[in-house]
């Protein structure tokens, strides 16, 4: 026990000479402990990024304490210069094809402005994908290909400028699918094909994705997340500050956020 506190009190100092946006702290009936940081930086006219990490320990176990891999680190990342930006996990509102809102929440994307014959963007993902988008008044034309296998592609066009409507068909993952999509700048996407259907509403932090022929579902919200057959409930007892939480594996607990 003298271990737990001794890390709790060194969690603390800190995050006082970090500046750390908020810390969440969840006892659960296991007995275990688990502390979440998160932190935000920004640059102006430079960069914006969010990063956090947790440690778990169990009251029961004086030895155990598990903390967050390297790749649950970094939340998102926007790094920007005119015509120019690298983005993670944070979207543009320049991109609207549901290739973009998959991609942008697990790689690297590489934009550029006008670079090629005036058009406005080109992009290279570091999942191996690079892609244009071309753009004449309200009709867009998208266009992928990946680097390593070119019998990899995705093509679409959508119409409009604020609220898009389009359709797509590509090649990916050694499948073939086509669908339709509608797109709000600023607020989110909706994607409906053969082979998948996925939401993304930022301004909520709502995320859905469902693969039909590979079995996968996603669901990401603030207060319930589910991966396949494990979930997490996230209920709030006193809004942005307590929840009660709830998981598959039967464990419930408390949760507080404090803000710093």
């Amino acid at each position: 026990m003298k271990k737990i506190f001794l890390a709790i009190i060194v969690f603390l100092c800190f995050n006082v000479e970090l500046f750390s946006n908020n810390m969440f702290l969840t006892y659960s009936n296991n007995g275990e402990i688990k502390i979440d940081y998160n932190f935000d930086f920004e640059a102006t006219n430079l960069y914006v990024a969010n990063i956090s990490f947790y440690a778990l320990m169990k009251t029961l176990d004086k030895d155990y304490i598990k903390v967050s891999g390297i790749n649950e680190v970094l939340n998102y990342l926007k790094f920007f210069q005119p015509g120019f930006s690298i983005n993670y996990r944070y979207k543009n509102d320049s991109f609207n094809d549901p290739n973009y809102f998959l991609w942008s929440n697990d790689s690297f994307i590489i934009s550029f402005e006008r670079v090629f014959f005036d058009y406005p963007v080109s992009y290279i993902v570091s999942n191996g994908m690079i892609g244009i988008n071309l753009k004449n008044s309200s009709n867009n034309y998208f266009y992928w290909i990946n680097m390593y296998d070119f019998s990899e592609t995705s093509l679409g066009y959508y119409f409009g400028n604020k609220l898009k409507l389009g359709f797509f068909v590509d090649t990916l993952n050694k499948s073939d699918d086509y669908g339709v999509f509608i797109a709000l700048s600023n607020v989110g996407i909706l994607t409906l094909s053969k082979n998948k259907f996925f939401v993304e509403i930022l301004n909520k932090k709502i995320y859905m994705y469902f693969d039909f022929k590979n079995e996968i579902n996603l669901i990401r919200n603030e207060f319930f997340k589910r991966e396949k057959s494990k979930f997490e409930f996230n209920i709030p007892i006193i809004r942005d500050d307590i929840y009660f939480v709830l998981n598959s594996n039967r464990v419930y607990g408390i949760k507080f956020n404090i803000e710093f």
